[in-house]
């Protein structure tokens, strides 16, 4: 069952008058109503708006990119860096050069783990734009270069499964990234 926004903000005002020592929205009239998209949509990453396929996926909690090139270094004695190249639609090819926020370990199909790093990147999917922590992978074998995760998504985007590339609202320059 399916309840529009307004009543799912008057039910976590409710709550919040109920669970005083959770922490909520400080105004359920703050929230935006997330906009729908669909399962495949097109990406924008980074500054320069690299355009790329994607998958929006409500299974996954961090995103992830196709990086080639990866070359992982040390900036000081704590600081690990990362060196990469993504290759977008046309063959349009940005190189980066970012400050690695953690690494993740991803468990693989076969079994074991492989170590990701993940770094902060903009992005914009649909007209919604943010930053979102994504790791770095290599994902050759994929159809999708992009996997958008939740942590991107959540309170942003509602993602109809039974629908593919249904934006119609640009992802325009935005001048304080």
């Amino acid at each position: 069952m399916r309840f529009p926004i307004h009543i799912c903000a008057a039910v976590m005002a409710a709550s919040m008058a109920i669970a005083p020592g959770i922490s909520y929205a400080e105004d359920a009239a703050d929230l935006e109503e997330p906009v729908r998209l669909g399962y495949l949509e097109h990406v924008q990453i980074g500054n320069l708006a690299l355009e790329l396929k994607g998958k929006l996926d409500t299974g996954a909690d961090t995103s992830s990119i196709h990086a080639r090139d990866v070359e992982i270094y040390k900036r000081g004695k704590r600081d690990n860096w990362v060196r990469f190249r993504l290759v977008g639609r046309g063959g349009r090819s940005v190189r980066y050069d970012q400050n690695v926020i953690r690494f993740v370990q991803i468990k693989t199909k076969v079994g074991g783990t492989i170590r990701r790093p993940v770094i902060r990147m903009p992005i914009c999917v649909g007209g919604v734009r943010g930053r979102a922590e994504i790791n770095l992978a290599d994902r050759a074998e994929f159809e999708y270069d992009v996997l958008v995760g939740r942590e991107f998504l959540a309170n942003r985007i509602v993602v109809d499964s039974g629908h593919s590339f249904t934006s119609e609202e640009p992802c325009a320059e935005d001048d304080d990234e």
